[in-house]
């Protein structure tokens, strides 16, 4: 069987980019597994990933991407076919899954320029989802640094933490532009019930 490789992508360059700010988008990588094929299996058999390409948006290093695995659920229940969990790492597992959990809110904040602290109606709205892929698409800002290489791993970069509206480095024109983009939206989701037809 002849396989031709002419249209396979090169690979990636693996050069990394500066610690610091950037406002990345999200590239959200099927795993197959979970209710809608989104999500990751890790090794473990247990946790469910989200597999995240972030690529860098303006800038210099434009184009550049950061990769991010978020566990966002846990299957703690007794199967025939997983190894039972030990006692001494189930409250480690409970905690990844509330981190992954809280960095999605954030990621979702950041996007929306949603005050973390903000609990109103169209903030609540915003921070549901009716899949895990409408994540696809959203553009945040993150602090990304480098992790040197170890057990065999090159060094890589990674999201430090997510960059939401209440922190000084989030920036400010965004959330004017952001909140106003908001504002139009619910403007339009709300009916005018004064109008005649």
């Amino acid at each position: 069987m002849a396989v031709d490789l002419n249209d396979a992508e090169t690979q990636r360059d693996r050069s990394l980019i500066p610690s610091g700010i950037y406002r990345l988008e999200i590239t959200v990588k099927r795993g197959g597994a979970g209710d809608d094929g989104w999500l990751k299996l890790a090794k473990n058999l247990r946790s469910l990933m989200l597999n995240l390409e972030c690529k860098v948006i303006g800038g210099d290093y434009a184009g550049k991407k950061v990769f991010d695995l978020i566990t966002v659920e846990f299957d703690e229940t007794d199967s025939i076919h997983l190894s039972p969990i030990e006692p001494s790492k189930l409250d480690n597992y409970r905690t990844s899954v509330r981190m992954g959990r809280s960095k999605l809110r954030a990621i979702i904040d950041s996007a929306f320029a949603l005050d973390p602290s903000d609990d109103s109606f169209v903030a609540k709205e915003k921070r549901k989802l009716a899949s895990y892929g409408d994540l696809h698409g959203l553009a945040f800002y993150a602090q990304v640094e480098e992790k040197p290489g170890r057990d065999g791993y090159g060094p890589r970069n990674y999201i430090d933490f997510v960059i939401t509206p209440d922190l000084p480095d989030y920036p400010t024109q965004e959330v004017a532009q952001l909140k106003h983009t908001l504002e139009q939206e619910m403007n339009d989701a709300i009916p005018d019930f004064g109008s005649k037809h």
